[in-house]
This record gives C-alpha cells, sequence and structure tokens, in this order.
C-alpha cells in the first residue's frame, strides 16, 4: 500500500466506492442505517458486514457501491464489545429491552475474584446456545418470529471462541466488561450464560461494538456527520483493496484484461491476493496456486 497511484478515497475502476466504518446510534437497526445512508448519499449498492442489535452502539461496516461483493473476503473474524450487565434480573431477550421474567438476589459476598473467575469458564473454545429473540433461522422461520408469537425455539449450540474477558468495573449488581470474540458470538447469551454460571441470571443493559477486525470505533464516523462530509468531498471511504488486508499483485494490462473476464493469468503467490493494474486500480481478488491466479472476484469497469 502506500504508492500514490491507489487511490486513497477507496476507488474500484471509475466508480467511488469502499467501506465506511459509522458509528452506530441507539435505537437504529442495521437495516435502517443502510437504507439511510442511501437515501442520503443516492449510492445504489449499500451492505453491512455484521449486524448490531437495535439497542448496541458502535462499530458498523458498510459496503458502499461494488465494494459489497467483496464483503466475503473482509477478515472480521475478531470483534470486541464493551457491555455492561446486570445481575439478579433475566429478560426474556437477554437485554434491557425485553420483558423481565425472573429476578434473583446477587449471592452475598460476591467478590471481583469471584466474578473473574467465572468468566474464565467461558474463554476459549465454547458451545453457545444463540437468544431466542435472534435472527437464526429455525425450522424455516427466524428464531425471533417464533418467540414473539410465544414459543420458544430449541436452538442447537454453536461453537464460538471468547478470546478474553476483562473486567473493567465491578459494582453489582452493575459489572462492565470488555469482551473479544469471534465472529458469531452472541454477547448477550454469553452474559445470560454467566449470570445462569452466578445463579443469579443476567442481561445485557449497554453494549458497545468497539472493534470489528480491523476496523476501530476510533476511526467511524457519527452516522448524523455522514452527509455533510460526503458533500466536502471528505467521506472517509477505506478503498476496498486496503481493507481486504491481502498480499498485493501487480498486472500489466494485456494480463489485467485477461483476469477481469475471468482469465488465470501468471503469478508466484499462493493463496488469495489483491490483484491491482499498473496503474494502481483494483481489480479484484484472486487466488494463486501452481504458478497461476484466477479470479474469485472481479469489479465491473
Amino acid at each position: 500500500m502506500g504508492r500514490t497511484s491507489r487511490s486513497s478515497s477507496g476507488r474500484c475502476g471509475r466508480k467511488l466506492e469502499g467501506f465506511l466504518v459509522v458509528d452506530k446510534p441507539e435505537g437504529w437497526t442495521s437495516h435502517d442505517v443502510v437504507a439511510w445512508v442511501r437515501r442520503k448519499l443516492k449510492v445504489g449498492k449499500v451492505g453491512h458486514t455484521g449486524t448490531l442489535d437495535p439497542s448496541a452502539t458502535g462499530v458498523l461496516v458498510l459496503a458502499l457501491g461494488q465494494a459489497t461483493k467483496f464483503i466475503p473476503f473482509l477478515d472480521e473474524s475478531e470483534k470486541e464489545y464493551i457491555v455492561t450487565l446486570r445481575l439478579g434480573v433475566t429478560t426474556d431477550t437477554d437485554d434491557a429491552e425485553g420483558r423481565v421474567v425472573g429476578t434473583c438476589e446477587v449471592p452475598d459476598g460476591l467478590t471481583r475474584e469471584d466474578f473473574e473467575e467465572v468468566c474464565r469458564r467461558f474463554e476459549g473454545d465454547i458451545l453457545q446456545r444463540p437468544p431466542a429473540f435472534s435472527a437464526v433461522h429455525y425450522k424455516g422461520r427466524r428464531s425471533y418470529e417464533l418467540a414473539r408469537a410465544g414459543q420458544s425455539p430449541d436452538l442447537p449450540p454453536r461453537r464460538v471462541r471468547i478470546g478474553r474477558i476483562e473486567v473493567l468495573d465491578f459494582r453489582p449488581p452493575s459489572v462492565r466488561l470488555k469482551v473479544v470474540c469471534s465472529k458469531g458470538t452472541y454477547i448477550r447469551a454469553l452474559v445470560r450464560d454467566i449470570g445462569e454460571a452466578l445463579g443469579c441470571g443476567a442481561h445485557v443493559e449497554a453494549l458497545v461494538r468497539t472493534r470489528s477486525g480491523p476496523f476501530r470505533r476510533e476511526g467511524a464516523v457519527p452516522l448524523d456527520e455522514v452527509p455533510h462530509l460526503a458533500s466536502e468531498g471528505n467521506l472517509p471511504l477505506v478503498p476496498v483493496g486496503e481493507a481486504l488486508g491481502l498480499p498485493e499483485v501487480e498486472l500489466p494490462s494485456k494480463e489485467a484484461r485477461s483476469f477481469l473476464h475471468g482469465g488465470r493469468v501468471p503469478g508466484e503467490q499462493e493463496g488469495r491476493v489483491a490483484v491491482y493494474s499498473q496503474e494502481g486500480w483494483f481489480l479484484g481478488v484472486g487466488e494463486g496456486r501452481e504458478g497461476r491466479i484466477r479470479p474469485l472476484r472481479v469489479v465491473s469497469l
């Protein structure tokens, strides 16, 4: 990266596009954000790379234009959250938006050390049962649809990885944690299970996603600033090739044209690569093997 011929504005081919990291406000669904940005920026294609609950805030990565084609190639395998949980109260949604379904006294004499010991049980590779109020498919329907209808879907557990749980503030019944985890982890489910392990129950009071893969909240744009920044030409789009974080390959003109039309081209690199033209245009993602690079996904010029 870093060659001046590469566009810093996020261009693929001749169009302005790339990844935009926004700080999602509370109360918005991820779909609400996508629709709002599409309307305000008059962009034909906008997508997101990972849903946040409406009550959660923080990092939501949007893909604009042809960047939507490359969402599957992003490495967002690790997420980071700051979660505030409340001990002693359980809800049907496992967060503060739900109906209270149980209350229990916090164990007498619960210390920070006791709490940290329980948290350590959940670090590493674990099986986690998704919340009933989730978008997981169950027998052809979304789980939350069944839950809203009063049914209790028996969701099978999923393997996730909890890299680290750090207690930031311990003031029972309120506790604030930093959680580093794999993609697909439900923080609501983690808090529910910690509460069950303590014997008093718990739910999420507040949740902030501070990192998704390489994208951090420090670089996120408040949603209401997006139209103004766009009108001034200062929207901080991350170029597609840069966002992917893959090794780079540069092709001369003839091979670049062949690659864009689905042809395999010479190349010594092994594995996935970000492919560029000599002029610095991002062309797509290829896979190198046995001296050839085959296209996996290419831009439309």
